[in-house]
C-alpha cells in the first residue's frame, strides 16, 4: 500500500521512549487501570462478608468497573508496545519477543503457584494438565480452566505480540493505513459476529467476539500514539482515528443496544475506557510520582491481587461473624486489599520482574552484538 508514513515513522515517534525515558502520565493510568479492577474483585468477593457499604459494589457493576481498566490497559498497550520496537535493530522481531518474554512471563509464572494455593484455600481443584497449559499463557485459546480468572487478557496481549510480530515481518508496523484498515476489520468482524448470533445465543458468542474489539483497542492505540506524537500520521489516517475513537466512545453503546440489543452493561467499559484513556493522555496528564510508581508495578497489582484477597478473605471468614474484624465497612476493604497488593507487588517487581527485564535486554543486546560482529570476523577469515 502506498504512502510516506510507513517506512520511519515509528522509529522517529519512539525514540525518547526507546532511550530510557519512561512517560509518567502512562504509568499512572496503568496504576488506575490495575486499581478499577482490584476495586471490582475485592468488592465483588467482599460482599459475602455481609458488611455495610454494598453500594461500593454495585457502583462497580453499573458502569463495568473492570472492563473500563482492562480496555485502558490494552490501549495503553497499542499506545506503547509497537513504538518499543526497534527496527534499526538487525533482528527486530526476535529482539522484540525476547525482552517481551522476560516482561511478563517470570511474575506470570510467579503467579500460578500462588493462584494455587490460594484456590487450595477455597477448596477449588485443578490438574495437572491444566497447569502444563497454564504455563503457556494459552489457556484461554485452548479452552483450558485458567488458575486465575483474569488470565484471558494475557491471552489478548499475547496474540496483540503476534500480531505485532507478524507486521514487522511484512514491514507494515508503522505502515498506519495497514494498521488502520486493520482496525476496521476486526471492529467490522465483532460486530458482524455480535448481529448474526445475539439473538439466538445470547452473551456466549459476545464474548468470544470482544477478542475482535480488544484487539481493536490496542491498534487503535498505535494510530493515537502516531497522531500524538506526529510520527507521520497522514490526514486520512488521522481522521480514522478520531472516527473509531466517536465509535466507541460515543456509537458502540448505543447501536449495539438498540439496534442488537445487547445491554449497556456489554459495551459501556469500552466506551468510558477509551474516553479516560484519551483525557488521561491528552487533557489530565497526571504525573503524581507515587501514582507514577504503583504504574511502575501494576503489571504486579493486576496478577497478584486475586490472591491476596483470596487470602485476607479466607482469614476473615475463619473468624465468628460477630467479630470487629468482619464488621468493617466494604471501601475499607478494598483499600487495604490494595495497600496490601501493593507492597507485595513492589516486592515481585524488584526482587522478579525487574531483574528478568535486564536479564531480557542484556540477551537481546548480545544477540545484537553477535549479529554485529559475525561480518567482521568472516571479512577477517576471508
Amino acid at each position: 500500500m502506498a504512502g510516506t508514513e510507513h517506512k520511519n515513522a515509528a522509529p522517529a515517534a519512539a525514540g525518547n521512549s526507546r532511550g530510557g525515558h519512561r512517560l509518567a502520565h502512562i504509568d499512572s493510568m496503568r496504576a488506575i487501570a490495575a486499581f478499577l479492577v482490584l476495586w471490582v474483585h475485592v468488592s465483588g468477593s467482599f460482599l459475602r462478608l455481609g458488611t455495610s457499604g454494598v453500594w461500593v459494589h454495585d457502583l462497580t457493576g453499573s458502569i463495568n468497573m473492570g472492563r473500563i481498566g482492562v480496555v485502558m490497559f490494552f490501549a495503553i498497550s497499542g499506545f506503547v508496545v509497537p513504538f518499543s520496537i526497534k527496527l534499526t535493530h538487525p533482528h527486530p522481531i526476535r529482539e522484540f519477543l525476547i525482552t517481551r518474554f522476560f516482561r511478563l512471563y517470570p511474575a506470570y509464572w510467579l503467579s500460578i503457584p500462588l493462584g494455587i494455593f490460594a484456590n487450595w484455600l477455597w477448596s477449588r481443584p485443578f490438574t495437572w494438565p491444566m497447569l502444563a497449559v497454564n504455563l503457556t499463557m494459552l489457556e484461554y485459546i485452548f479452552d483450558v480452566d485458567p488458575i486465575i480468572g483474569l488470565y484471558w487478557t494475557l491471552a489478548v496481549e499475547f496474540v496483540f505480540y503476534v500480531c505485532c510480530a507478524l507486521l514487522v515481518a511484512i514491514h507494515s508496523i508503522a505502515n498506519y493505513r495497514r494498521i488502520g484498515l486493520l482496525v476496521v476489520l476486526l471492529l467490522a468482524t465483532h460486530a458482524a459476529i455480535v448481529a448474526g448470533s445475539w439473538s439466538r445465543v445470547g452473551g456466549a458468542h459476545y464474548i468470544f467476539s470482544e477478542w475482535f474489539v480488544n484487539l481493536a483497542v490496542m491498534f487503535w492505540g498505535t494510530l493515537y500514539r502516531a497522531d500524538s506524537e506526529d510520527a507521520g500520521l497522514e490526514r486520512p489516517m488521522r481522521i480514522l482515528m478520531w472516527s473509531v475513537a466517536f465509535f466507541i466512545v460515543a456509537v458502540y453503546p448505543l447501536a449495539f443496544r438498540f439496534l442488537i440489543g445487547v445491554p449497556l452493561s456489554f459495551t459501556i467499559g469500552y466506551s468510558i475506557g477509551v474516553l479516560l484513556f484519551i483525557v488521561g493522555t491528552r487533557f489530565l496528564r497526571i504525573r503524581f510520582a507515587p501514582l507514577a510508581w504503583l504504574g511502575l508495578v501494576s503489571y504486579s497489582i493486576y496478577l497478584l491481587h486475586p490472591v491476596v484477597l483470596a487470602v485476607a478473605l479466607r482469614g476473615l471468614m475463619a473468624l465468628p461473624r460477630d467479630s470487629w474484624w468482619r464488621t468493617w465497612h466494604l471501601g475499607a476493604y478494598v483499600v487495604l486489599v490494595a495497600i496490601a497488593t501493593s507492597v507485595v507487588a513492589a516486592i515481585v517487581y524488584y526482587r522478579v520482574e525487574k531483574p528478568f527485564i535486564a536479564l531480557g535486554r542484556r540477551l537481546a543486546r548480545r544477540l545484537f552484538e553477535r549479529s554485529d560482529a559475525a561480518p567482521q570476523s568472516v571479512s577477517s577469515v576471508a
